[in-house]
């Protein structure tokens, strides 16, 4: 996901302001356990909820939505938005959120009674609120 342009990235206050959106979206959808927002070179910026290594899940969600993006580039689908993944016990819910200031990468890791279409409109509200809180939106 990397374009190579040097990033503004959010400094610890806007960091602390980004938390409560994530929880919110976190306590606000049924078995979202997990909602990270990250850098595209793959930084943890955020985290809410207790699942996961919010470090390592950011280095994957930007190596996966990478990888996502790379097929859609062949496939000439357009810009990359969204990568849905299902697994027995769950889901997993990867945003691009392209923002002027800098693109940031949204991911909700979520347990098996979780409704992706839930998880996926919430998480685009997220992440506007999220842009629009950094001054992108």
């Amino acid at each position: 996901m990397a374009d190579g342009t040097q990033a503004h990235m959010p400094d610890a206050l806007q960091r602390a302001r980004l938390l409560p959106l994530l929880q919110q979206f976190a306590d606000r959808v049924e078995g979202v356990r997990t909602v990270v927002l990250a850098s595209v070179d793959g930084f943890a910026l955020v985290q809410a909820g207790t699942s996961g290594n919010g470090e390592r899940l950011a280095a994957m969600t930007s190596a996966m939505l990478g990888l996502a993006a790379a097929v859609g580039r062949e496939l000439a689908l357009g810009e990359l938005q969204t990568l849905m993944l299902e697994a027995g016990e769950g889901k997993v819910l990867m945003l691009a959120l392209p923002g002027s200031n800098a693109p940031l990468l949204l991911m909700a890791g979520c347990d098996q009674r979780t409704v992706i279409g839930q998880v996926l409109w919430n998480a685009r509200e997220c992440g506007q609120a999220v842009l629009a809180e950094l001054g992108g939106s």
